[in-house]
Order: structure tokens, then C-alpha cells, then sequence
């Protein structure tokens, strides 16, 4: 009997341990976590807006909500706003603030949501205007590339663990000029780095990206711009993210 009562004694204190080690998100998982949790993961992508004159400065307002499923097949929702500067009608400067809420339904540590930060610059490299018009035949046609650099912060993704995150993209967008609306379609290939940000966790690990969309330009007033964005990291587990963005942009 007595040998009896140390077993189920020793089978009673290691279900706890189980438990617990169950809860606990492995290396890769943390990982990709953080390439979410930041504005980068957690916002659709966007155009890269066509020059404007130069003897302005733009200010433009911009919402966004994103949706997208991450590991362990938990669903993260995302809104943000910020607010851009396109200087003299060229390279464009902005912060961005938002939240993101997880939806745990697994047996992981989770919190239930948490604040994230970030800014971006987009520069604008080049302007074409008759060759891609020339080769889709429409002499309305329009197109920018460009390079852009991002950085994220996210605190409290996960118990004692903080996200940070940098990205490098080269944008290019085409657009129909004539009418309006405008319509636009973009891609942005590139690479972007997750941190731990002084708390722990795993280290730093490179990842490539690819976001793309549509968008209506100068809808009902030349201020007004609708995007539909998706964005789909190279990672196992990383997801798609699907989402919407509608920018406002104060004229002079």
C-alpha cells in the first residue's frame, strides 16, 4: 500500500510540471509572435503614393485594422491609426499607434492583448511614366518605386516577453491617373528582423516578406483613399494577413 501511495503522490506533483511546460511557447513560436505583434505584422501594407508638387508638405491621417492567424492557430485583430508627412511632395514620414487583441483558445500563456508603436520612412526612388504606360497600353498610366524603412515596438506580447522588429522594403506601385478613382495596385518584397527587446526569449532571426494590395485613390474628393492590403510572411505558422486601410490627406 505504501509503495501504492508514492506513486500516485509522484504522478500527482508532475501533472503540475506537464502542465506548466504545455503552457510554456517554444523558441520558434515567440519567434513569430513578435514578427506579428508590431505595427509590420499586425497592420495591412500600403501603397506608396504617387509625388506631388513640391512646393507643398502633405500631411495625411491614416486608419487601419488587420486580421490575420498566428501560431497555435490563434486569431490576432488589429486596429492602428498615425499620421504621415509627404515632404514637398516626396518622401513620406510617419508614426503609428494601435492595439492588438489575441483570441487564446489554446493552453499557452497568453495575454489578452497589448499596445504596439512604430514609424516609417518611404522614399521615393523613381517615377515611370511611358514605358509601363506603353506596355499596358493606357497613357494614364503612372508608376513609383521606391525603398522604405520600418521599426516596432510591442510590450507584453507574452509573460516577460517585449517584441521589436526591423523591416526594409522596395514598394512599387501602378496607377491609372485619368479617372477618378484612381485605382492602384502595389507589392512590397522584403526582409525584416524580430528582437527580443531587452526581455527574453530566443534572438534575433531574419525573415522575408511580400505585401501587396489594391487600393481607390480620390474617392468622392481628391483627399480620400481606400487600400485593401495583404501581406504573407516566409515563416511556418506566420499566416496571411488580410486588411483595410483609408488614409485622408490634407490638401494646401
Amino acid at each position: 500500500m505504501k509503495l501504492r501511495h508514492a506513486m500516485i503522490f509522484l504522478l500527482a506533483a508532475g501533472v503540475p510540471s506537464f502542465a506548466h511546460a504545455q503552457s510554456e511557447l517554444s523558441d520558434r513560436e515567440v519567434q513569430i509572435l513578435r514578427l506579428l505583434s508590431t505595427p509590420f505584422g499586425a497592420l495591412p501594407p500600403i501603397s506608396l503614393p504617387m509625388a506631388a508638387s513640391r512646393n507643398h508638405n502633405y500631411w495625411q491621417a491614416r486608419f487601419q485594422g488587420g486580421y490575420r492567424t498566428g501560431p497555435n492557430d490563434e486569431n490576432l485583430s488589429s486596429v492602428g491609426g498615425g499620421v504621415d508627412l509627404q515632404y514637398r511632395g516626396g518622401s513620406i514620414f510617419g508614426l503609428t499607434a494601435g492595439y492588438q487583441k489575441r483570441n487564446c483558445s489554446v493552453t499557452v500563456d497568453c495575454e489578452s492583448g497589448h499596445m504596439f508603436y512604430g514609424a516609417r520612412a518611404r522614399i521615393g526612388l523613381m517615377t515611370g511614366g511611358s514605358t509601363v504606360a506603353g506596355l499596358l497600353r493606357d497613357n494614364s498610366t503612372t508608376s513609383t518605386f521606391g525603398t522604405e524603412f520600418g521599426v516596432g515596438y510591442a510590450p507584453n506580447i507574452a509573460p516577460d516577453k517585449s517584441a521589436c522588429t526591423l523591416d526594409v522594403g522596395i514598394p512599387y506601385s501602378i496607377a491609372k491617373r485619368r479617372q477618378r478613382p484612381r485605382f492602384v495596385t502595389y507589392i512590397t518584397p522584403g526582409m525584416v528582423w524580430d528582437m527580443k527587446c531587452g526581455s527574453s526569449g530566443p534572438g534575433t532571426k531574419k525573415s522575408y516578406f511580400t505585401g501587396f494590395g489594391l487600393g481607390l485613390q480620390q474617392v468622392g474628393n481628391r483627399s480620400l483613399d481606400f487600400y485593401l492590403g495583404v501581406q504573407k510572411i516566409y515563416r511556418a505558422d506566420a499566416g496571411t494577413q488580410v486588411g483595410l486601410s483609408i488614409t485622408y490627406v490634407r490638401l494646401p
